[in-house]
């Protein structure tokens, strides 16, 4: 049996070895987001924020370059949300069949399933999309091109389906016995109990996984490169072609030279999208916290 000071000793060294780890990695975010910054200051001093962000022309290499990624934006998040919006009812209704209605086998079997698709290669993903997908859309609704803003959500539905059923599941798992229990001695149906009781008390950690799949969902390249159409105009729909932010930079940082004004407006790109993912989870863990504190004053 281990002594309490020889206990205490560990806990003390295992609390700093997590709070260095922590502080490393939020150092690590600052370094980066301080790098990009300092790529595209040039872009914000004589474009304007307002301007970079609202305008509708992409001509970097011309005399005076035109830069402006509202296009990019929105196909962004029409390939994002619409991702979501496929993704989320299907990975909730998983999460949940996997927590409390199946099997233990089955539930044991579909796991390993899922943590496999997390590790497919994303270029993968896309290939199959356009060798799968796109030619479906090009036969049956005789199409002269199936890339689609639609086509690239589907894909990233696919691949962001492992994060939000996993760490749903693991919501609704840590939800205390004492609720089932109770659940039960007051006769509710297993589907009542389920949506009324126990998906409210796991709901922090079920958008929570929502907002990870969303983050992930933007940031994607190669699915959405591989599939979107990569367009430079603004869509005006869900079928149509776009580019958003991810494959643009992917297109064209190999080919901008250091230092010119097109290589700097794609770090500034580059640190659009990193914004837009850190604010998305700030405002929700900021969205979470003050339901948890409703919650808790009831």
């Amino acid at each position: 049996m281990q002594s309490p000071l020889k206990r205490k000793f560990r806990e003390r060294f295992f609390a700093a070895a997590v709070s260095t780890i922590a502080a490393l990695s939020s150092l690590l975010l600052i370094a980066i987001v301080f790098f990009i910054f300092q790529e595209s200051l040039p872009v914000w001093s004589n474009v304007g924020v307002l301007k970079f962000l609202s305008g509708a022309n992409w001509r970097p290499v011309v005399v005076p370059p035109e830069l402006g990624i509202a296009p990019m934006l929105v196909s962004t998040m029409w390939v994002a949300l619409g991702a979501l919006v496929i993704a989320a009812p299907l990975g909730f209704g998983c999460a949940i069949f996997m927590a409390e209605f199946a099997p233990a086998w089955l539930a044991a079997v579909i796991r390993p399933v899922l943590n496999m698709l997390t590790g497919i290669p994303s270029v993968v993903y896309g290939f199959l999309g356009a060798a799968v997908l796109v030619k479906f859309f090009e036969v049956t609704f005789d199409l002269a091109s199936g890339e689609s803003l639609f086509a690239a959500s589907l894909v990233l539905a696919i691949m962001v389906l492992p994060f939000i059923v996993s760490n749903s599941e693991v919501a609704l798992r840590a939800v205390p016995d004492e609720y089932r229990y109770a659940g039960l001695s007051l006769g509710v149906s297993k589907p009542y109990f389920v949506l009324h009781i126990l998906v409210p008390m796991a709901r922090r950690g079920m958008l929570g996984a929502m907002v990870l799949g969303f983050g992930r969902a933007m940031g994607e390249t190669m699915a959405v490169l591989m599939l979107a159409g990569n367009t430079l105009l603004v869509p005006t729909s869900w079928f149509s072609k776009g580019e958003p932010l991810p494959a643009l930079i992917a297109l064209e940082l190999g080919s901008a030279t250091p230092g010119t004004p097109h290589y700097q407006a794609l770090f500034a790109a580059g640190l659009v999208l990193l914004v837009l993912v850190i604010m998305v989870n700030l405002l929700m863990n900021i969205f979470l916290r003050r339901v948890q504190s409703g919650v808790n004053k009831f």
